[in-house]
C-alpha cells in the first residue's frame, strides 16, 4: 500500500463520521435513546479526528490526544450497553468496570506507555471488554422469549459493528506488534486495513441511525 493511497484512506476513515453525524441532525426529533447515546460518541470520534488530523499535518505527535480519547471512548460504549445489558449486568458492574479502566489507563500512562507513545496496553483490554459485552448483547437476545426484528433494531447494528471492528483491530495490532516490527511497509498494510475496518464500523452506525426502532 503506497503512501498516497494511504492518505487518502486514512482522510475517509478520519471523516466519513460527517455523514452519520449529519443523518443525526435530519432525524434528531425521532432518535431513540440508544440512537443518542450513539450521537455522543460520534459527536467525540469527530472532534478527536478533527483535532488528531491537524496535529498530523502539522507534525506534531497526536499519539497524546489518543490516551484521553480511549477512557472517554470507553465510558460513552458502556454507557451504551449500560442500557441493554441491565438485565444481566446491574448498574454497579458498569460502574465499577468504568472506573477500573479508568484507573488502569492513566496507571499505564504514567508508569508503562507514555503520553507520546501508542497507548496498546489501553486499546487491547478496551477491545476484549467491547468484545465481551457484544457477545453478552447477543446472548441476551437468544434469551429473549418474544420476536423481534432485528433489521429495524439499531443496537442490533450497533452492536455487530463493534464486534467486527475491535475483534479485527485485536488481530490487526497484533500482527504489527509482533509480525512485522520494523517493517514501515506492512505497518502501511496494516493501518490501511484498520482504516477499511473503520470505513465499515461507519456503514454500521449509519444504518443504526437509519433505522425507525418500533420498540427495542
Amino acid at each position: 500500500m503506497s503512501p498516497e493511497f494511504f492518505d487518502i484512506l486514512g482522510s475517509i476513515s478520519s471523516f466519513i463520521v460527517v455523514i452519520p453525524l449529519v443523518l443525526s441532525i435530519f432525524k434528531f426529533k425521532s432518535l431513540h435513546k440508544i440512537q443518542l447515546k450513539l450521537v455522543y460518541l460520534l459527536v467525540v470520534v469527530f472532534v478527536v479526528e478533527f483535532i488528531a488530523n491537524i496535529l498530523w499535518y502539522q507534525k506534531i505527535n497526536n499519539l497524546p490526544l489518543y490516551h484521553f480519547y480511549a477512557i472517554i471512548e470507553f465510558l460513552l460504549i458502556i454507557n451504551i450497553y449500560r442500557v441493554v445489558l441491565s438485565k444481566i449486568f446491574s448498574k454497579w458492574f458498569f460502574i465499577i468496570l468504568g472506573v477500573a479502566f479508568t484507573v488502569f489507563a492513566v496507571v499505564n500512562t504514567l508508569f508503562f506507555q507514555d503520553l507520546n507513545t501508542f497507548n496498546s496496553n489501553v486499546t487491547t483490554l478496551l477491545g476484549v471488554v467491547v468484545i465481551f459485552l457484544a457477545l453478552s448483547y447477543f446472548y441476551a437476545l437468544l434469551k429473549e422469549v418474544k420476536y423481534s426484528a432485528l433489521e429495524t433494531n439499531p443496537m442490533f447494528w450497533i452492536n455487530s459493528g463493534f464486534l467486527i471492528y475491535f475483534s479485527s483491530n485485536l488481530i490487526l495490532f497484533f500482527i504489527n506488534n509482533n509480525m512485522f516490527k520494523g517493517s514501515t511497509e506492512a505497518s502501511y498494510l496494516v493501518w490501511g486495513l484498520h482504516a477499511i475496518v473503520n470505513i465499515v464500523l461507519m456503514l454500521f452506525y449509519i444504518t443504526a441511525l437509519w433505522v425507525n426502532p418500533k420498540k427495542l
